[in-house]
């Protein structure tokens, strides 16, 4: 009898983990890139690490065309934000094809997220790299010293080396 029960519950559990993350995370996503048409140069999916890990949203880009921008691709990861502001996650990966390539704390990615209606995408390009790690935990970009067009000026570099290593098409 037992075993009766455990077989079926086993087999439906990958199910429920699924579609819990295709609710929570995939559908959202899905809406965001298909509501703005400036986002449907780019594909990607959204999802708990390892699909049972509530404290880290991956959030994997899968594709890009030649067409989209950093801006495009940083437009639509905050759309996304905004869906997911009240979330609460220890961090957020930003991975290109399964592949994990920065990640920001949760509390920044959910004040990005609240930000959003406020603030252009372009306005946020500055203050993206300075909230970005890499995946071992070090910082990707260092604050540098100079004036504020010095610094505004290494900020757009960095927001470019980031967008590059991030989308290695």
């Amino acid at each position: 009898m037992r075993v009766r029960v455990i077989a079926p519950l086993v087999t439906l559990l990958p199910v429920i983990v699924f579609l819990l993350n295709y609710g929570l995370f995939q559908q959202p996503l899905n809406d965001v890139l298909e509501r703005d048409n400036r986002n449907q140069v780019m594909t990607a999916r959204a999802h708990w690490r390892w699909y049972v890990d509530p404290t880290v949203l991956v959030y994997d880009l899968q594709g890009a065309s030649g067409d989209a921008t950093g801006v495009d691709v940083v437009r639509a990861f905050l759309q996304f934000a905004y869906r997911q502001k009240d979330r609460h996650f220890d961090r957020v990966e930003l991975a290109w094809r399964g592949a994990s390539r920065f990640y920001v704390q949760g509390g920044d990615f959910a004040e990005l997220g609240r930000q959003y209606p406020s603030r252009s995408p372009v306005d946020t390009i500055p203050i993206l790299p300075g909230m970005l790690y890499r995946s071992n935990g070090s910082k990707a970009f260092s604050t540098r010293p100079g004036t504020f067009v010095e610094q505004n000026q290494q900020r757009l570099l960095d927001f470019t080396s980031f967008i590059n290593t991030w989308v290695s098409r």
